[in-house]
C-alpha cells in the first residue's frame, strides 16, 4: 500500500514537472518574438511601432535603436507587471483612466482610417487655403500682450459687462465689482492659435483696447504691447496647408459619423445631466473630434 502510494506520488510529481517544462517551452524568443518577460511576449512589431513614434536621427544604427527600444519596452513591462501585482489594475481610478485612453485611441485611429479616403489637395486648393487663412500664413504675427486672467463665470453672458472697458484698468475695476479674483501677467499670443474670426476682430481694435478670450475654465483679458510679423515661406507653407486641409476634412467626416451615431443611439440621462440643445450643423466640431484630428484654431 505504501509502495503504491509512493509510486503514485512520484508519477504525479513527474507529470507536474513535465507540465511545468511544457509550459516553459510554449514561448520562445525567436522569429517575431524579441523577448519574453515573465511569460509575456515583446514582438518586433512593438519595437518597430516604438521606433516609428521616435525622432530617429538620420543614419543611426538600426540594431542599436532596436535594442534600446526593446529594453525600454521590457522595463515598462516589468513595472506594469509589478503594478498589477500590487492591485492597481483593480483600482476604480485606473479602470476609468484606462477606458478614457482606450476610447481616445479608438477615436484617433477611426479618424486616421477616415483620412485614408481623402484626396491629396492640389496646388490650387493649397493656394486657396493659404489665401483664406492669412493669420496662419502671410500675416502670421506674434504679439506681446499684457493679460488679466480670471476664472470663467458660471454664466458666460456675465462677460458682456466687460464690453464697456477701454483699458485693462477698467477690466480690473469691473471684475472687482463683480467679486471675481484675477491675476495679471505678460504673455505672448501667436495669431496661428487664435480663431480667424476672432483674430480679425482683434486687429481691428484701437491701440490699447482690451479684448477677451475665453479658454475653457479661465478667461483672459488682453492688451497688445508689441508685435512681430513671422516671415512667410511659401515652400514651408505648402505642407502645413496640406495637413490643415486634410485635418479639416477628417473633422467633417468624423462630425457626420458622430451625428449618425447619435441618431441611432439610445441614451438616457439622469435628471439634471441632460445636455443643452444641439448646436446648428455649421457649429465647430466637438472637442473629442478636435483632439483626434488636430483641427486648427477656428
Amino acid at each position: 500500500m505504501l509502495n503504491t502510494i509512493s509510486v503514485k506520488k512520484r508519477a504525479l510529481m513527474c507529470l507536474t514537472a513535465g507540465a511545468v517544462m511544457l509550459t516553459g517551452c510554449e514561448k520562445t524568443a525567436e522569429g517575431q518574438v524579441a523577448a519574453i518577460v515573465n511569460g509575456e511576449e515583446v514582438t518586433l512589431q512593438e519595437i518597430n511601432a516604438a521606433l516609428s513614434e521616435a525622432n530617429v536621427p538620420e543614419g543611426a544604427d538600426k540594431e542599436v535603436l532596436q535594442q534600446q527600444a526593446l529594453q525600454q519596452i521590457v522595463d515598462r513591462r516589468l513595472l506594469a507587471q509589478a503594478a498589477k501585482e500590487s492591485g492597481i489594475d483593480q483600482d476604480p481610478s485606473y479602470l476609468i483612466r484606462q477606458r478614457q485612453l482606450s476610447e481616445a485611441l479608438l477615436v484617433r485611429m477611426y479618424a486616421d482610417k477616415a483620412g485614408t479616403t481623402i484626396k491629396v489637395p492640389d496646388q490650387a486648393a493649397i493656394d486657396r487655403y493659404t489665401e483664406s487663412n492669412p493669420f496662419t500664413f502671410a500675416n502670421r504675427t506674434v504679439y506681446a500682450v499684457d493679460q488679466i486672467i480670471f476664472p470663467a463665470p458660471a454664466n458666460l453672458g456675465d462677460l458682456k459687462q466687460l464690453e464697456v472697458a477701454n483699458t485693462l484698468a477698467d477690466v480690473e475695476r469691473i471684475l472687482t465689482e463683480m467679486g471675481i479674483q484675477f491675476a495679471r501677467k505678460s504673455a505672448q499670443m501667436d495669431s496661428v492659435q487664435v480663431p480667424p474670426a476672432m483674430m480679425a476682430q482683434i486687429v481691428s481694435l484701437s491701440p490699447g483696447e482690451p479684448f477677451v478670450i475665453p479658454t475653457g475654465a479661465t478667461v483672459t483679458a488682453n492688451v497688445i504691447k508689441a508685435q512681430q510679423k513671422v516671415p512667410f515661406n511659401a515652400e514651408q507653407a505648402g505642407p502645413i496647408a496640406v495637413k490643415a486641409i486634410r485635418n479639416e476634412e477628417m473633422a467633417k467626416i468624423m462630425k457626420q459619423r458622430l451625428t449618425e451615431a447619435k441618431a441611432k443611439a439610445e441614451i438616457t440621462y439622469q435628471s439634471g445631466f441632460s445636455p443643452a440643445e444641439e448646436k446648428d450643423e455649421a457649429a465647430e466640431a466637438p472637442d473629442v473630434i478636435k483632439k483626434a484630428v488636430e483641427v486648427p484654431a477656428g
